[in-house]
């Protein structure tokens, strides 16, 4: 199973990488109708990824038991997936009894432990979970309009966060979940390799959310036109023998 799992975390890995070509194409060319299509599909994909890349953790060599894979795989949420793999993780390396409750394995830690098992949560819980709410609404079609659950009403801060989603956002998330996939490796398949270099990994973390808060799209696209047009220039100059 890990084997299969790999191969379609690779899959994915590619065609991500197609669709940011094309996409940087459109953003570059200024072909906004085709930028904003490329761009739900990148966010569809992404989103994607994190579904199998916790599928993959489950299965890693020498990381959980054949009982701990199955209540992983079985939980009923992509983010109740991602919070399975990371409690079971955190309660072996720290030898607590298995619990979901995550006040109640905050309290049974100490200090440093709780603080970085208090991150990881905040991680899938709030940029995990939005990936995740978005990819929901496009996998339905709601590729303009967001609405609630319920279908009864129109979602605006999800629409919103819709229509404001960018190559710039998305390369930026890709990122900080291979950063969390990391570090959630290491605690499941090695603890020590987890003490090790979680001040490493997370400084990569933090960084990754202060770009994706901070980095600006408008100036990335600026950057991408001006590009493509000294690329038409010098073909020109080439051509006119200059």
């Amino acid at each position: 199973m890990y084997k299969q799992h790999v191969q379609n975390l690779a899959s994915i890995d590619g065609a991500i990488k197609l669709v940011q070509l094309d996409l940087r194409r459109y953003v570059s060319t200024q072909q906004e109708n085709n930028e904003y299509i490329y761009t739900k599909i990148l966010s569809y994909l992404v989103t994607c990824w994190t579904e199998v890349r916790v599928l993959k953790l489950a299965y890693e060599p020498n990381g959980f038991t054949e009982v701990e894979i199955a209540q992983i795989i079985s939980a009923s949420t992509l983010k109740d997936k991602w919070l399975k793999a990371l409690n079971i993780s955190v309660c072996k390396a720290y030898q607590l009894n298995f619990t979901d409750d995550i006040e109640e394995i905050k309290n049974k830690l100490d200090y440093t432990p709780r603080m970085r098992y208090t991150e990881l949560v905040k991680l899938i819980e709030k940029d995990l979970m939005l990936s995740i709410e978005i990819r929901n609404r496009i996998a339905h079609g709601q590729w303009v309009y967001a609405f609630t659950n319920t279908l009864e009403n129109i979602s605006s801060d999800l629409t919103g966060e819709l229509r404001t989603e960018n190559i710039v956002k998305l390369q930026l998330r890709i990122k900080l979940f291979i950063s969390i996939s990391i570090i959630i490796h290491d605690l499941a398949v090695s603890p020590p390799t987890f003490e090790q270099n979680f001040d490493k990994n997370f400084k990569k973390v933090e960084q990754q959310v202060k770009n994706l808060h901070k980095r600006s799209y408008e100036d990335y696209k600026d950057r991408m036109i001006q590009k493509y047009r000294r690329g038409i220039q010098k073909r020109r100059n080439l051509l006119n023998g200059l």
